[in-house]
């Protein structure tokens, strides 16, 4: 852990004990040397230095997975990785074209959450939405051209059973482009998020929340 040398960890008892129990090494550096790290202006002051979740293979166990079409926005990734965790989703799969998981925006945008779920990156989404079709997963894309809502999905007999049995995906795009056309038309359920008002599109984080909490309840 690197701290800017102005910081009082005494006003933080609880970092002050985690240190203690786990032997962190603390270093401190002059705020000008300290600035050279950070890459926002109002810094809290401190920096850890943490190894990297090992690479997992996705787990045909989960309950619930979630996959991400080219969601290049930083800040929009670690927030979905945040609301995944908050709901106990512990898979995420990464079409090629999304962010960098590790980049500092996710990282600060997912408070967090990026050390307790799984994600598996810069995969060929087309690829292993088939293979999990295969295991016996239905696939949700969640699209604004879709027909059906998500209200009347869940409430019908199949996704309940399937969210139960463990074989769901759900799918999401980026807000410039959508899900590529390759996976719209592979035969997968499409979905959307009723709108009440004339607003042309939900925010792609938002509409994961959304979507989270009504496969779960």
């Amino acid at each position: 852990m690197i701290l800017r040398n102005d910081l009082d960890l005494s006003k933080h008892p609880g970092i002050l004990e985690k240190i203690s129990k786990t032997k962190t090494i603390v270093e401190a550096l002059p705020e000008k040397s300290f600035a050279k790290l950070v890459e926002t202006e109002s810094s809290q002051g401190i920096v850890g230095v943490v190894k990297g979740n090992a690479l997992k293979n996705i787990n045909k166990t989960d309950k619930l997975i979630i996959a991400l079409d080219g969601i290049s926005d930083p800040g929009n990734l670690g927030t979905i990785i945040r609301t995944s965790y908050w709901f106990g989703v512990s898979s995420i799969i990464l079409g090629k074209g999304s962010a960098d998981p590790y980049n500092s925006k996710v990282l600060r945008s997912s408070q967090g959450a990026i050390f307790h779920v799984n994600i598996n990156e810069d995969l060929e989404l087309t690829v292993e939405l088939k293979k999990l079709r295969e295991e016996g997963y239905s696939v949700y894309l969640f699209t604004l051209n879709a027909e059906r809502s998500l209200s009347q999905i869940v409430q019908s007999a199949e996704p309940v059973q399937s969210v139960k049995s463990g074989k769901s995906v759900i799918v999401f795009g980026s807000e410039a482009h959508g899900i590529s056309e390759s996976i719209l038309n592979a035969g997968y359920t499409k979905v959307k998020v009723e709108g009440f008002s004339l607003c042309e599109s939900l925010n792609v984080a938002v509409t994961c929340g959304i979507a989270l909490y009504e496969f779960k309840k």
